[in-house]
């Protein structure tokens, strides 16, 4: 089953500068959790703007991690071969089979998946996957992961930005999930219905959240768990999908894994190219 996202260009000017006055005033700050769905690379939703469904709504507390005072961006955007090398390998990721990588090339939006009822949702969704343009179209690669002994799979997204593309697109993510609960979306198998739960975030990069989508199905409750940690320039969205039970969140240790080796990929990209700025 895939509960897809909706696609959204940044088109969004009132929502953007207000995103970048709130990056100029308080810099990046802790974000939320709350909010999308999608099992991985696949189909792309089209946007269009959300209608009020009468969908069930509640106000909540977001969980994040990260600084709440202004942050200094450090280290060098990463080019499509930096980002590719910088995933996670095999080797350092126990329990699972090959987990392949590879970077995302334009598709078009699918017509089966429509917009999420919810336009919040769709801001989430849309910063979760990488489907923001901020100023210039990110670069995105995709990994799966195949585990063993366990039939639902898991993917990430690598994302590199420009600039300070990565604080306000995390920004909007972090503002959509303080009041995106529910949302209903049809896609191929008919009308879904999500609700959005936040849960602690992982104290990791310079901000984090993590947030859960769950949807009721024939073969009953599926979840998707969303690890998402900006660092630096870069964005990770880490994806989990499984029947609610205990025990079946995407492993701590390999998003820890992931997000040092974007760290140490932006530090040695700004590194050479302040050497090479010295020639």
């Amino acid at each position: 089953m895939h509960v897809r996202r909706s696609r959204q260009a940044i088109g969004l000017p009132l929502v953007l500068a207000a995103a970048v006055v709130a990056l100029g005033a308080v810099g990046c700050t802790a974000g939320s959790g709350a909010s999308a769905g999608a099992e991985g690379p696949g189909a792309v939703a089209p946007s269009s703007p959300a209608s009020d469904s009468g969908a069930p709504s509640a106000s909540a507390s977001v969980s994040a991690s990260g600084s709440a005072a202004a942050s200094v961006v450090t280290g060098r955007w990463l080019t499509a071969d930096e980002v590719v090398a910088a995933a996670v390998p095999d080797a350092e990721v126990p329990g699972s089979y090959t987990n392949p990588v590879s970077i995302r090339t334009f598709r078009k939006p699918d017509p089966r998946f429509k917009s999420p009822s919810d336009l919040a949702c769709g801001r989430v969704l849309d910063a979760a996957h990488a489907e923001m343009n901020v100023n210039t179209a990110p670069t995105v690669a995709e990994q799966t992961f195949n585990w063993k002994d366990d039939a639902y799979g898991s993917y990430s997204y690598l994302v590199s930005y420009k600039k300070s593309a990565a604080q306000i697109v995390f920004t909007l993510l972090r503002d959509g999930l303080t009041t995106c609960r529910y949302y209903e979306q049809e896609g191929p198998s008919g009308l879904q219905k999500n609700t959005v739960t936040t849960v602690p975030a992982p104290p990791l990069g310079d901000e984090a959240v993590q947030f859960e989508i769950s949807t009721p199905t024939e073969a009953g409750r599926h979840v998707t768990q969303y690890t998402v940690v900006r660092t630096g320039h870069c964005v990770a969205t880490f994806t989990k999908s499984s029947d609610g039970r205990v025990g079946q969140a995407f492993p701590p240790a390999v998003i820890a894994r992931q997000i040092t080796l974007l760290v140490e990929a932006q530090e040695e990209a700004q590194q050479e190219a302040q050497e090479e700025a010295r020639r």
